[in-house]
Parts: structure tokens; C-alpha cells; sequence
């Protein structure tokens, strides 16, 4: 079946909506049982085993609960001075939180913009990556984005919902983790609109520079990564 995009319910309530604090509540529960917790630790220990990128960005970071999660285990001696960029439409990174890896010599920056905009004109920037982020674009604006991307960074990765029978029966079963009915609509409609192989590989510009991955991990993940080639 080919991808279904169908709105999130999230992304049309206030940040401060109950819905949207209970729905954000059931993501950062999730991302560990869907494997997305272990995935990053596995794929950034072996990419920087010695050393933090010098600047990262989190494509459509919303609350930053992951990546802020994953940097103090990765990272335990901190920052180094690495920027970091939290790019959202509607950011809702707590000031603790910006407070607690500035405290470990991270530099955070929070950019309240349409990841579009931003990729146009973005600085020039180590590591980029998104998870459970893509899957809202139509191909077109893709293809667009990962233009704008290949000449910002050199290594772009993704993670997504991958689109098949196993994702379709997850969302399903969210119900009986006691998952907001926000979470268990937009859990559904982000498999339909997820990826299966080649599809974002085809929409990278000028594949013969880069090293382009793209995988199943477990039961529901789809991975995505664009190194360039030195």
C-alpha cells in the first residue's frame, strides 16, 4: 500500500491542551517499548565513541524528551561546547531541561520555525536527525527538505514508523497500555503515512556523494541515515 497522510491530532492542539500533555506523556513512555531509545544509543555510541558532534539539530524536537534523555548516557562528561538546535513549529522544552545541558557545557538553541524555513538557511551543521518526524511530509516536501539538508550537513539519519501489518496491530494494542485516544489516533495514522524500503533513499539529491542506509529495526522502526562520502 502506498503512504497515507491523514493530519495528527497533536499537532493541532496548544501545547498547554490537556490532550497534548497527556499524548506528549504517552510518547516519552513509548519511545523506549518501540525501540527508539535503544536504536539512538546504539547507532550515536558507534558513530561518536569518542567525542560529541560539534553541532547537531533535532528536526521537530517538541518537548526534546529524547534527545535530552539520550545525552547524559552518551555523553557523560558533557558537551564540550557542541551547539545543539531544537527545531519545531511549537517548541515545549522545558527551562529545566535547557538549564540542565547548559550546566554540562552543551550550547541549545531553540527555534521556533517551520523546519522548512530553517533548513533553507541553516548554519552549517554536524549531525542532523529526527525521529517520528518525517512521516508528516508528502513526498514533494521531502524531496525539498533533503535538498536543503544535503548542503547543511554531512550526516542526516532518521527514524520512522515503519508502514505494515506489525505497526497497524501496535497502534491498535495502545489502547490496552492506557494510551490518551489522541495518541492511539495519531499512532495510526503515522504508520499509514510511514516508509518502507528505498522510498526516502530515492528522494535524496545526488546519491552517488553520500552513503545512504535505509532498514527495518524491530517490529516497527524504519532507518534512514545519508553520510557523504569523503
Amino acid at each position: 500500500m502506498s503512504r497515507r497522510l491523514t493530519p495528527e491530532i497533536l499537532d493541532t492542539l496548544s501545547p498547554s491542551d490537556p490532550s497534548a500533555l497527556a499524548s506528549r506523556a504517552d510518547l516519552q513512555r513509548l519511545h523506549p517499548l518501540l525501540g527508539q531509545t535503544r536504536l539512538w544509543l546504539r547507532w550515536i555510541r558507534n558513530r561518536y565513541p569518542d567525542r560529541p558532534p560539534s553541532s547537531l539539530a533535532d528536526l521537530g524536537s517538541g518537548d526534546g524528551h529524547l534527545l535530552t534523555t539520550l545525552l547524559p548516557t552518551l555523553f557523560p562528561q558533557g558537551g564540550h561546547g557542541a551547539r545543539i538546535f531544537f527545531i519545531d513549529r511549537q517548541p515545549t522544552l522545558p527551562d529545566s531541561a535547557l538549564d540542565s545541558l547548559r550546566r554540562k557545557n552543551w550550547l541549545p538553541t531553540v527555534v521556533a520555525q517551520d523546519v522548512l524555513a530553517w533548513a533553507a538557511s541553516a548554519p552549517p551543521t554536524e549531525l542532523i536527525f529526527t525521529n517520528l518526524f518525517l512521516h508528516h511530509f508528502p513526498d514533494s516536501d521531502l524531496k525539498t527538505l533533503f535538498l536543503h539538508l544535503s548542503h547543511r550537513t554531512s550526516t542526516f539519519v532518521a527514524a520512522e514508523p515503519f508502514r505494515g501489518f506489525a505497526g497497524s496491530l501496535g497502534a491498535r494494542l495502545l489502547r490496552f497500555l492506557g494510551c490518551h485516544p489522541v495518541t492511539q489516533h495519531d499512532a495510526r495514522v503515522s504508520v499509514e503515512a510511514g516508509f518502507r524500503p528505498r522510498e526516502l533513499s530515492k528522494l535524496w539529491p545526488q546519491p552517488h556523494h553520500w552513503s545512504l542506509t535505509e532498514q527495518r529495526v524491530g517490529l516497527f522502526t524504519h532507518f534512514f541515515s545519508a553520510e557523504k562520502k569523503i
